[in-house]
């Protein structure tokens, strides 16, 4: 568990027929960035899903990509740079630090990242500090199952695992859905300082999806 991927096989990430995996402006909508909001992008890679963020928070936006690998942030910094995405910037986090002060983020955007971090824990716990209260969190990953796509499942964690981490940290999960034949979401929201009732949303899988 926790294998970086290898910036060896970049070009893995930038290929366009990623977009066979979900559409990423239909997703993201769905599970609610709008204009405006302060997007983090965890693990952005060579920052594939960037246009799309950058579009939907719009001018009155902002999104922040990060990542731990210095050939990722060289690669996002030159898309940011074609693009011409005036909106984000591009930072170089640590395993589990991220280079925002707390509070400071409305929406996280977790895409096939989560099975690789060495400390998920301790991780959820530094997403906790950046985010304002109420902040959403999407994390999108591979099914654990036997795919022609994608690392292999014993590499992966299942929304189920994953669930339970974010549980156990105090951040409320509401729904999982299916995205697409390799991947599913997790959607959830992250607590305020002090419990409120209406946030002890259950863990659940909407109908039809078991």
């Amino acid at each position: 568990m926790a294998h970086k991927f290898n910036p060896e096989n970049v070009h893995k990430l930038e290929d366009p027929s990623r977009l066979e995996l979900f559409d990423p402006e239909k997703v993201l909508k769905e599970f609610g960035i709008r204009e405006g909001l302060v997007v983090l992008d965890v693990g952005t890679g060579p920052g594939f899903y960037l246009p799309y963020l950058s579009k939907l928070v719009g001018d009155k936006g902002k999104v922040y990509a990060i990542d731990v690998q210095e050939e990722m942030i060289k690669r996002a910094k030159e898309r940011v740079e074609r693009d011409g995405l005036k909106n984000v910037e591009v930072l170089k986090s640590e395993e589990t630090r991220i280079p925002l002060p707390d509070n400071s983020v409305d929406f996280i955007f977790m895409a096939f990242t989560f099975h690789e971090l060495e400390d998920p824990k301790a991780f959820v716990e530094e997403l906790k500090r950046v985010a304002k209260p109420f902040a959403y969190l999407a994390v999108i990953d591979w099914k654990k199952e036997e795919r022609d796509k994608g690392p292999p499942p014993e590499e992966v964690l299942s929304e189920w695992e994953i669930g339970l981490i974010l549980d156990d940290s105090g951040v409320k999960v509401g729904r999982v859905v299916e995205i697409g034949k390799y991947c599913f979401g997790v959607y959830a929201v992250f607590p305020q300082e002090e419990e409120n009732p209406l946030m002890n949303v259950p863990f659940r899988i909407p109908p039809g999806m078991a």
